[in-house]
This record gives C-alpha cells, sequence and structure tokens, in this order.
C-alpha cells in the first residue's frame, strides 16, 4: 500500500476541508502532541496529512506544491455523484463529471492545490 503525505500549512485545517468534500477523518495526532498529522481516506485510499515546515517543503518549492503529480482514485460508481457534488461545492477548482475519452466517467479536482482524478469504478461485464 502507498499512502502519500501531503505538506499543508495546517494538518487539521487541511482534514477539514477534505472532510468537507466528501473525504471522512481516519485518524489524527493531538493538536498539542508536537507531531502535527492527520489522515483522511475515501472509498478505501487514504492520504496523510502533515506539515509545511521547512524540513518537509522548502520556501523555494511552495510555488510548486502538487506540480506534476496527479492522484487517480475511484470512488464507487453509485457514490460518483455526490463525491462530485461535495467536491464541487468545497474543493478549489473541479471540472465537469463527465466521460472521459478513455472510457472513465471522471471529473478533475484540485484540494488545497493538490490535483486529483476521482473516477467511477465500474465492472465491465465484457
Amino acid at each position: 500500500m502507498l499512502t502519500p503525505i501531503l505538506a499543508t500549512d495546517d494538518p487539521y485545517e487541511a482534514a477539514t476541508v477534505f472532510v468537507k468534500a466528501g473525504w471522512s477523518l481516519v485518524f489524527q495526532t493531538p493538536e498539542n502532541s508536537g507531531d502535527p498529522l492527520t489522515v483522511v481516506g475515501l472509498a478505501g485510499a487514504q492520504l496523510m496529512l502533515g506539515t509545511s515546515l521547512p524540513q518537509f517543503l522548502s520556501a523555494g518549492s511552495r510555488p510548486h506544491k502538487g506540480a506534476g503529480v496527479e492522484f487517480h482514485l475511484t470512488v464507487p460508481e453509485d457514490d460518483i455523484d455526490a463525491v462530485f457534488d461535495a467536491h464541487r461545492q468545497h474543493a478549489d477548482s473541479v471540472t465537469e463529471l463527465a466521460r472521459q475519452p478513455w472510457g472513465e466517467l471522471a471529473f478533475h479536482a484540485v484540494v488545497l492545490g493538490y490535483k486529483f482524478l476521482i473516477a467511477a469504478d465500474h465492472d465491465d461485464p465484457g
């Protein structure tokens, strides 16, 4: 299993944004623990939300946070409309939910500067 750790200014506030966009809060360290970290999940996938302290994200890298990376996530087909609606209300930007040229029903979203391609998972009977 691969679980990315995303650098955020405030992991607790970042988790709130993801939860509003339809993700669930899986875990968080106590805010006064000295190790700020939260974990959010959607359709079995998890993201760790860490800090953007200089040892994790240098000042020179900040304008390029998330550059060149897009996370592909599949959700159950029955859930795609609700996930799309939640992201449309709370993500930084969202494209339309549409059939992609390669066949997936999906949309692109940017949440806290990170890019996601969220697609409906379906069983292909053919």
